[in-house]
């Protein structure tokens, strides 16, 4: 294979793609030592078993509501949706869980998993700049193609976001 320069992490998200990458081939990719990492974003925990059992690579869960039972079965983080609205918690949650701290780590798992949940929504990143702004961190601009979240999912999200004390209700 050719040099890759700086270390690389493979992104199988298939939601964006409309392709996953064949754990084959994932086994083949990790033998390069340039690879270091997948972000894992399949919604299949059974797939991050067939990975870790057939090559020897981190992995990184996709899918924010995912986190914690693909830490269970040996990914090592997230590359979080979330944790730009929450990101001491969900930093949290992965370090709990990293340190076997199951009982924690759950509890917010279970706390987060409705916001996890309704920042999918819609597209990424549109439920995520809306929540933000929201919360008045950011004004809430889109570019095309990206366009404002629907009422009716706007209102959805600012109830997840009131629950859990982001926003006033």
């Amino acid at each position: 294979m050719a040099d890759l320069g700086l270390p690389v992490v493979l992104y199988n998200v298939p939601g964006r793609t409309g392709q996953e990458i064949a754990v084959e081939t994932v086994v083949k990719l990790c033998s390069h030592p340039k690879i270091l990492a997948i972000k894992e974003a399949a919604g299949s925990v059974e797939r991050v078993c067939r990975i870790l059992n057939n090559c020897n690579i981190v992995v990184l869960c996709g899918d924010d509501a995912l986190t914690l039972p693909m830490m269970i079965v040996g990914a090592k983080g997230v590359i979080s949706v979330a944790s730009n609205v929450v990101p001491k918690p969900i930093a949290e949650m992965v370090h709990f869980a990293l340190n076997g701290n199951w009982e924690e780590a759950q509890k917010l798992h279970m706390k987060y998993y409705g916001l996890m949940a309704d920042l999918f929504l819609d597209t990424n990143p549109i439920p995520v700049k809306a929540a933000l702004a929201m919360m008045g961190l950011i004004e809430e601009v889109y570019r095309l193609p990206l366009s404002p979240l629907s009422p009716r999912l706007k209102e959805k999200l600012a109830e997840s976001l009131a629950q859990m004390k982001l926003i006033k209700s």
